[in-house]
């Protein structure tokens, strides 16, 4: 009798080892899963903010020397860009930081929550902000050449197109952030 409780205590150590490991093995993937979310959105905004910094010089040589716009349009443009650039910076700042994926899970999902509602709220100064600049920017065309139906309905298309594909990136980040947030709730509610 001793001995089978002996062996049953042996199948139990060995049973909570290998509870304990799996336990390891989630934490490690559900982490690396977490900081892939994360890496995703770091690189969508460096993309948008290389994209942003191009268009300044890009935005002169378009506007002011080919077509003639004001440079007061242009510097408008230039500061928008570089407020992107600068929103983008801030908020991913606690996103790049090296002990995010090893460090407290309620500091993490506090920085990635934070992150998520500011990313949130940035539409209600980009969307306002960028038809600002278009509307000026219909105005001055319109002013140099004239519109024709034909041209005033192709700039209205592009902006259409700019907003959808803006959305799009933006709801596209925001799934990002909801998964990172999902897989680090995941992880707290396996420890």
């Amino acid at each position: 009798m001793d001995y089978e409780f002996d062996e049953m205590r042996q199948q139990m150590a060995i049973l909570k080892d290998k509870l304990e490991n799996q336990t390891i093995v989630n934490d490690r993937f559900i982490r690396r899963s977490i900081k892939r979310s994360v890496g995703t959105i770091n690189r969508r905004y460096l993309v948008i903010g290389i994209v942003a910094l191009a268009m300044i010089p890009y935005g002169y040589w378009a506007f002011v020397m080919l077509n003639g716009l004001s440079v007061a349009l242009w510097l408008t443009m230039c500061a928008l860009m570089l407020v992107v650039v600068g929103f983008m910076y801030y908020n991913s700042r606690d996103l790049r930081d090296n002990d995010l994926m090893g460090g407290n899970l309620l500091d993490v999902k506090r920085k990635v929550t934070l992150a998520k509602k500011r990313d949130a709220n940035w539409l209600w100064f980009g969307i306002p902000a960028g038809l600002f600049w278009f509307a000026w920017f219909l105005y001055e065309e319109s002013q140099q050449m004239g519109f024709s139906q034909g041209i005033l309905l192709f700039f209205i298309f592009c902006m259409i197109a700019g907003l959808l594909v803006g959305l799009s990136v933006h709801f596209k980040t925001q799934r990002h952030y909801r998964d990172a947030i999902e897989q680090i709730e995941e992880l707290e509610n396996t420890k």
